[in-house]
């Protein structure tokens, strides 16, 4: 016997999609604004990196790192909801099912984490 998500999960689904999208669009945004390739006066190689704006010279690059995985993790599972929803609906056995989530799910978080990290490299820390 198949179980069905609610209507309101589904629908929160679709919500939940949307919001990720827009806290990694705002996220990107923000990278690159607070970037110190903003500088006129940053020259690579000259150990001169760091944040234009005060408040954010505590911030670590684990803190950049742990932002780029929990962002990856959000979309990615968002995206693996909506997946599971859709592999249910089809005749299989649901280990099959299991295996293919699981499978979409760590391939779109690996590729969005990788992808996030290689932008947080070349527009923040460059130094």
């Amino acid at each position: 016997m198949d179980v069905m998500f609610p209507r309101e999960f589904q629908r929160f689904q679709i919500v939940s999609l949307g919001f990720s999208l827009l806290l990694l669009v705002a996220w990107v945004i923000f990278v690159y604004q607070v970037s110190p390739l903003r500088d006129p006066s940053f020259q690579p190689g000259a150990a001169n990196a760091g944040s234009l704006l005060p408040w954010l010279s505590g911030v670590s690059e684990d803190n950049w790192f742990l932002t780029a995985k929990i962002l990856a993790f959000s979309l990615s599972t968002n995206i693996a909801f909506i997946f599971a929803q859709q592999v249910i609906n089809q005749k299989s056995i649901w280990l099959v099912r299991f295996i293919a989530t699981a499978w979409v799910w760590l391939t779109l978080f690996l590729a969005t984490y990788w992808t996030l990290f290689g932008y947080l490299l070349s527009q923040w820390l460059a130094d």
